[in-house]
């Protein structure tokens, strides 16, 4: 035996142990069942019953379980399905315009009165982004139709004032977009979700307009719950490659509109001179929507404060290594206080990542758990247990277990 392992050249040896090292360090450290904070109560009994994946391990992209790799790779290993839009403007009270993008292309055999999934993305986001195209195709195939809300500036949206999409403030502009859809499709129930700065902005719409929001049910992922520890988390050295490009993204902004900003009386060569995000808020951000200094206007935009006024079932998914929303500030304890939230967290994430096995193109683990939480949701709807404006109620229809839901298309 040592005879035929002295005969293997040096190079295969150490390959073979380093393989084996790492085997053991992926399936102790990085293999884990996400952990699950939710108070007793019939949320928590519907997603016992009808969410598997908040009981089963998270296996993380082996070759790319750290947070950089998780977040950048993200652009580029997950599949991204063709989908057309039709874009509707939606002109704001400030004269400002934000929008819905529609898939062009129509579920078949939808109904009026099936679910809408309304999909918030970030302050960077767009509606090309992989995880968004992934989950309208896939609703589509199970029939229901999916709607991105782009706010000011966003994705190509125009920007007609200085007042830029910033999480706290946009809210009303939300609530423009959900009582255009609820124009269209009165009878349609709807479950949103926001991604990053857009589910800061969709927990303060939640928390102040409650049951009159017109929810059904809401999920949020990578959500920066304290703006303080986000920001501390991002000056570090290790973490300012996401850093400097959140800046990049404020000064593209205010490069595309810099006769309109001056108009407005903004230097805008101060703007573009700073090299954080954190000058950007201070020197820009923060004035622009009244505050006398930045710590006061991180304090209104955390989103961990509103958490007990949300009336409806929220779940919100977090990576415990996500540099934009650390641990630590994840506010999991509030969960006691309100049996409507829900929070979920793995190991292994990233922000924005949760890219799942070997070949990062299949669904990931954030699509899984869209998935079954809106299957969950369309049950409790179509059985009455919820209504539209995300009221839990007591009668029950029993006719409504018989209905087959479509299983989730998986994604090659």
């Amino acid at each position: 035996m040592l005879v035929w392992i002295y005969a293997i050249p040096w190079y295969l040896q150490f390959f073979v142990f380093a393989l084996i090292a790492y085997s053991i360090h992926y399936y102790i450290f990085a293999v884990r069942k996400p952990m699950t904070y939710i108070s007793h109560g019939i949320f928590r009994s519907h997603l016992q019953a009808d969410v598997p994946s908040l009981y089963r391990r998270y296996y993380p992209t082996p070759w790319c379980t750290g947070t950089h790799s998780m977040t950048l790779m993200r652009f580029f290993l997950k599949a991204k399905p063709y989908v057309e839009y039709r874009r509707e403007l939606i002109r704001l009270a400030d004269g400002g315009t934000a929008a819905l993008d529609w898939p062009v292309e129509e579920p078949d055999n939808y109904s009026d009165t099936l679910p809408i999934c309304l999909l918030i993305p970030g302050v960077a986001g767009h509606s090309q982004e992989s995880y968004l195209l992934n989950w309208i195709t896939n609703l589509r195939a199970i029939g229901l139709r999916s709607v991105i809300f782009l706010n000011r500036g966003a994705g190509g949206t125009p920007l007609n004032t200085p007042m830029t999409y910033d999480g706290f403030h946009n809210k009303e502009d939300l609530r423009l977009a959900v009582c255009r859809i609820k124009e269209r499709y009165p009878q349609a129930p709807i479950i949103a979700e926001g991604t990053s700065m857009g589910g800061i902005t969709l927990v303060h719409y939640l928390a102040t307009y409650g049951f009159e929001a017109n929810i059904a049910a809401a999920m949020v992922q990578s959500t920066g719950w304290c703006i303080f520890e986000s920001v501390k988390s991002l000056s570090k050295p290790s973490n300012m490659i996401f850093n400097l490009y959140l800046t990049h993204r404020y000064k593209e902004v205010i490069v595309e509109n810099k006769e309109m900003f001056e108009e407005q009386g903004i230097n805008t060569e101060e703007v573009l001179k700073c090299r954080t995000v954190q000058e950007i808020h201070k020197k820009y951000v923060a004035p622009q929507h009244g505050y006398s200094t930045v710590e006061e206007y991180w304090d209104m935009l955390s989103p961990h404060r509103q958490l007990l006024h949300v009336k409806i079932p929220l779940l919100s998914l977090n990576a415990a290594d996500d540099v934009f929303s650390p641990e630590k500030s994840i506010p999991v304890h509030l969960t006691e206080r309100n049996p409507n939230v829900a929070f979920v967290v793995t190991a292994k994430g990233g922000h924005i990542g949760f890219m799942e096995g070997v070949n990062p193109k299949q669904a990931g683990y954030n699509d899984t758990l869209f998935y079954e939480f809106v299957q969950m949701i369309w049950k409790c709807l179509d059985s009455g247990e919820l209504s539209r404006d995300g009221r839990w109620c007591n009668e029950t229809d029993e006719t409504s277990n018989k209905r087959q839901y479509p299983v989730w298309p998986q994604q090659n």
